[in-house]
């Protein structure tokens, strides 16, 4: 049996739409032809039945009314389909309605000892060759004797008929199926043809066709939705698929600035170091700055990519955010920075996280900004303020909606602050994905020559 369903589930889908529909027609045809055959075999049975109750009952009120057999007796207005008969205690016939049938004796040699579920078990079954019987012996006193009442009643004279009639549904009805499944195949076939296009489009998208999309018209309102869907995938494939090779560029470009940078210095010192104290000492400087860059490169790049991946942890805990900031604005060491808090705000949350979006956040205030940098928190009750301010370059209008994307930089010059730590524009990209993490609404203001401000909402 799981031979057969998974053969089944191994065909192609209009033959398995063409099998279902065949098993399910013909099951649903043979439940009907079956119901239909016992209900006309019931019907028949029914008024046989009903018949020699009603004889019955005359004859036992003829009994009850005359008390004795005559030839009075016999004028009973029997139902014309019953053949009536009495006999006496020999056995021998008084009364016979119809003398053409066999004898009773030789009636009772057709028992059927099996009947079917639709008849009475109330009287015996007899069967022939054409037809059915339905026979019952009523012995009564009468006169002080007792007399068989016997009672036939012929069920139908159509067996034949009826079997024929039911090998003409037998054949009809496989050439229905046989119809319907040839039918059901070509619709079957007209139907999956819009999928069978899904399919081939499919196919031939690949990264080099990525802008192509599925074309597929009156199909139907499930396959226009697939195709819809599936366009929308291929959009956000497209798009992520960009933003990769991009991100892959980017990235390459950043590590071969300090690569270059090592590689040079190591050149030189290999040369002239050995002779050169100020040239070893510069050399060995600029390695060590180049190596730390590229490591904080690298470290930026394995956090965004377990961040896309949903494998970074989030360390949570009670955490006061004044404390945090505090933190994070002590580390820089600035002169710059103005800090204002107000007082403690408590929220849950990664503490190191935290810090680290904060310092995303003043250093990109400080790279590209001559001035002070403002620090404020203002605490509301419910929910807590963080603004970050300066005097800078600010921002461009068309450019607001891409600050936070990998490796985006306001001024494409390589910008260096006091620390001579290279801005790689993943910055803000972590600390997006921080404040996402944590509930917390960034905003931004900015104008261009006069600064930007960024507005950090917090709740408890």
């Amino acid at each position: 049996m799981l031979a057969v369903i998974k053969n089944f589930r191994n065909k192609k889908l209009s033959t398995q739409i063409n099998l279902t529909y065949g098993v399910i027609l013909l099951s649903a045809v043979v439940l009907t032809n079956v119901g239909a055959t016992a209900g006309i075999y019931y019907l028949f049975h029914h008024q046989a039945e009903r018949a020699i109750d009603i004889s019955v009952e005359k004859v036992i009120q003829r009994v009850n009314k005359l008390q004795a057999i005559d030839e009075n007796f016999f004028e009973i207005n029997m139902l014309p389909s019953v053949i009536f008969r009495v006999t006496d205690e020999t056995g021998e016939t008084i009364f016979d309605s119809n003398p053409y049938f066999a004898p009773t004796e030789k009636m009772l040699q057709l028992v059927r000892n099996n009947p079917p579920f639709w008849s009475s078990s109330k009287y015996i079954l007899l069967e022939t060759s054409h037809s059915f019987f339905y026979y019952k012996d009523l012995p009564l006193e009468v006169g002080g004797k007792i007399f068989h009442f016997h009672f036939l009643r012929t069920i139908t004279f159509e067996k034949q008929y009826i079997r024929y009639l039911l090998w003409t549904l037998f054949l009809a009805d496989l050439i229905g199926l046989g119809l319907a499944l040839m039918t059901g195949n070509v619709l079957g076939k007209k139907l999956l043809k819009p999928l069978k296009q899904v399919t081939k489009t499919a196919r031939e998208i690949s990264i080099g066709t990525m802008n192509k999309r599925l074309t597929v018209e009156n199909s139907g309102e499930e396959v226009n939705e697939l195709s819809l869907s599936l366009n929308t995938m291929l959009d956000r494939l497209e798009k992520s698929f960009a933003q990769q090779q991009r991100f892959i560029a980017d990235a390459s470009h950043e590590l071969r600035t300090p690569i270059t940078v090592i590689r040079g210095y190591a050149d030189m010192l290999e040369k002239y170091g050995a002779d050169d104290k100020e040239i070893l000492e510069e050399a060995t400087i600029e390695i060590k700055k180049s190596a730390q860059n590229m490591q904080y490169l690298v470290e930026n790049l394995l956090f965004l990519a377990r961040a896309d991946a949903g494998t970074q942890p989030l360390h949570t805990s009670p955490v006061e955010i004044n404390e945090v900031l505090k933190v994070a604005v002590e580390n820089f060491k600035n002169p710059r920075i103005e800090f204002v808090d107000d007082k403690i705000f408590e929220m849950i949350g990664d503490a190191e996280f935290l810090k680290k979006m904060f310092a995303a956040f003043i250093d990109n205030a400080l790279i590209y900004s001559n001035d002070k940098v403002f620090v404020t928190l203002e605490n509301f009750g419910t929910r807590a303020v963080v603004e970050i301010s300066d005097k800078g370059i600010g921002i461009a209008p068309e450019n607001l909606d891409k600050i936070f994307d990998r490796f985006f930089k306001g001024d494409k010059a390589r910008v260096k602050v006091e620390d001579d730590k290279i801005s790689a524009g993943l910055g803000l990209s972590i600390a997006k994905w921080i404040a996402d993490n944590h509930d917390v609404k960034i905003e931004v203001a900015s104008k261009l020559g006069k600064g930007t401000t960024f507005k950090l909402t917090f709740n408890a």
